[in-house]
């Protein structure tokens, strides 16, 4: 049974002070040594300060005096190398699109020698996606990687384990003379991270094997990995190269329920999962015939793995007959499909929180819901500090440097504060420089400081919100922290809203706030009263937006029920319109983007305003 977490403290002792000044001087240290040949840290403006303290653009050498007196080195990082965008490293990243791509062009771009993979965001806000090169690093530079995939892959027990392995593209690297030198798969963080983790490697022409999907590129062992079933995994490795949405969810669905023995479910955000259970849900008929007759179904986008998902998919009448006397409208009633079920895993924190209610009435409430982490495009922050709180991490610190911004302060890296210096109770901006060569990037999420690790002094966090992510139609801010808030307490008469965005919406009656719902159960005959308590909470929780009601700038709001299965149907939709993996795709709590926009209201069975 894992131990219990201590309390975080609320301050530092000097012994923890120096413990995180030590490690993030080591860190340092080594990002220093290691990145300083890369092509970025030669060339980028926003490091030109800290090149000149290190003697690099003299000499063409490090000082390796600076290097070894880490004090000063860091008075020389924290006091030169300002804040950085993704518009800075741009210019650099875009080299692998280019064609043909050159690996003169690209190796030690961001950090020595080649990228493993690429990352591409999910364009939540339906802009162009940003790219993040990603480069294999020594063991210990990688505990938080490796934290986070044993806890997402478990040796032992039978686990269904949701992800994709598939890309937007494969980036070609060249030699001088026209050869393949490298392939780097370009794709979704938690793709990348399992296929570097498993050395699902393609480096070099000799060993590719040039197979093409439509739509897909497939690099290297590709074929060969989707013949495999990995023992202690429900489904084969062929369901996570089905590039199709939905067609993945059912493959996923169809090989957990046929197993008895299930104990584990990873979805790794709860929007998956949600989406995961309406498989199960939706199909539950045919699920049960396919495991009767040991015949999977003709599905869009399988045809390229029907064979190796074939193999491994055997008829059990027995089984099938057994779930047929399962009760589907009791709460709780996985726990009938798999009595040996004793952990999920997904993300469940900020926005990702909307849809438990929901997954708790397929599990019930005793089957723990464990969180993987904060884990984004750019890198890993944080780690789960106390399973029971999944709204509570704990900041790696070990493998990058995390620096805080105070959402408050001026936005200039003079403001910039340590993990030493961060104070409970307020709220700050994660500043990152990365061993994927990124230097002070301001991470653009928001979290709040609740105490600290008693046993090495890391800051224990919340993470609040995306600092750009709020709502105006006046002389207002509503953020997504806020709007969350107003959406729960409208529950007493919408009942359990499971996934919600918002908009502007400047009709006739003047400007209002308009909250497009899915819920999870049918619509009440109190969601009338919605309008005018989102309305009252709103005024509570933002005083401007009081203040602006009051004037008549802003009109009560309009709420939008949309479909069973809408946000779903987003997801699908992203997949298929981006060409991109199924994963962390999640509708952005505020939306602007018309074609989204339109795709909801298409999606609109009843309207209530005040």
């Amino acid at each position: 049974m894992a131990s219990v977490p201590s309390q975080p403290i609320l301050s530092l002792t000097p012994e923890l002070v120096a413990s995180l000044q030590e490690r993030t001087q080591a860190v340092l240290s080594y990002l220093v040594k290691t990145n300083s040949i890369s092509t970025y840290f030669k060339n980028a403006g926003c490091l030109a300060g800290f090149r000149d303290a290190l003697g690099l653009a003299a000499e063409g050498q490090l000082d390796h005096n600076l290097l070894s007196n880490l004090d000063k080195l860091f008075d020389a990082y924290h006091d030169t190398v300002t804040l950085s965008e993704y518009r800075d490293y741009k210019p650099f990243v875009s080299r692998f699109f280019e064609e043909p791509c050159r690996t003169s062009a690209v190796e030690n771009l961001m950090a020595p020698g080649m990228p493993f993979f690429i990352v591409h965001s999910s364009a939540t806000s339906g802009g162009a996606p940003k790219y993040y090169p990603k480069y294999r690093h020594p063991e210990h530079m990688s505990t938080s990687t490796s934290s986070v995939m044993r806890a997402s892959n478990p040796i032992s027990g039978k686990n269904c384990i949701i992800y994709s392995l598939v890309g937007r593209q494969v980036v070609t690297a060249l030699t001088a003379d026209g050869e393949v030198d490298r392939r780097m798969l370009v794709c979704l963080m938690s793709t990348g991270t399992v296929r570097m983790f498993n050395d699902m490697v393609s480096l070099n022409s000799e060993s590719l094997l040039h197979v093409y999907l439509p739509s897909l590129e497939v690099v290297d062992r590709d074929p060969f990995y989707q013949t495999m079933k990995i023992p202690n995994n429900s489904s084969p490795l062929a369901a996570s190269y089905i590039h199709n949405y939905k067609s993945m969810l059912f493959v996923h669905a169809l090989f957990a329920v046929q197993e008895r023995q299930l104990e584990l479910i990873n979805a790794m955000f709860t929007t998956v999962f949600r989406d995961f259970c309406h498989a199960v849900v939706s199909n539950w008929d045919t699920i049960l015939d396919c495991i009767k007759t040991g015949k999977i179904p003709d599905l869009e986008g399988i045809d390229h793995v029907r064979q190796n998902l074939e193999q491994f998919f055997k008829a059990d009448p027995e089984r099938a007959a057994e779930l047929r006397n399962v009760d589907t409208k009791a709460p709780g009633w996985f726990t009938k499909v798999w009595p040996a079920l004793h952990t999920t895993v997904a993300i469940s924190s900020g926005p990702f929180s909307m849809p438990v209610p929901e997954i708790r009435h397929y599990i019930g409430d005793d089957i723990p819901l464990n969180t993987l982490g904060i884990t984004c495009s750019e890198a890993f922050l944080a780690l789960p500090y106390d399973q029971r709180d999944p709204s509570l991490y704990k900041v790696v610190g070990s493998d990058d440097i995390v620096e805080f911004l105070p959402e408050d302060a001026p936005e200039d890296s003079r403001h910039v504060v340590q993990t030493w210096n961060v104070e409970v109770g307020k709220r700050y901006e994660v500043i990152l420089t990365t061993r994927d060569g990124f230097w002070r990037f301001r991470l653009g999420d928001i979290v709040e400081v609740v105490g600290f690790d008693p046993h090495d002094g890391q800051p224990v966090i919340h993470y609040i919100e995306r600092r750009d992510g709020g709502l105006r139609v006046a002389n207002e801010v509503t953020t997504e922290d806020h709007l969350q808030r107003v959406v729960l307490a409208a529950s007493k008469s919408l009942g359990t809203v499971s996934e919600f965005c918002t908009t502007a919406d400047f009709c006739n009656t003047g400007a209002r706030y308009a909250f497009f719902v899915e819920l999870q159960y049918e619509i009440p005959p109190t969601a009338s009263a919605s309008p005018l308590q989102l309305h009252a909470a709103l005024s509570e929780q933002n005083d401007n937006y009081r203040m602006e009601s009051l004037s008549g700038r802003i009109s009560k709001p309009v709420v939008r029920v949309v479909r069973p299965g809408t946000f779903g149907e987003y997801r699908e939709w992203k997949v298929r319109k981006d060409n991109i993996a199924a994963g962390q795709i999640k509708m952005p709590a505020v939306v602007s983007n018309p074609e989204i926009l339109q795709f909801l209201e298409e999606r609109v069975i009843k309207e209530f305003s005040a």
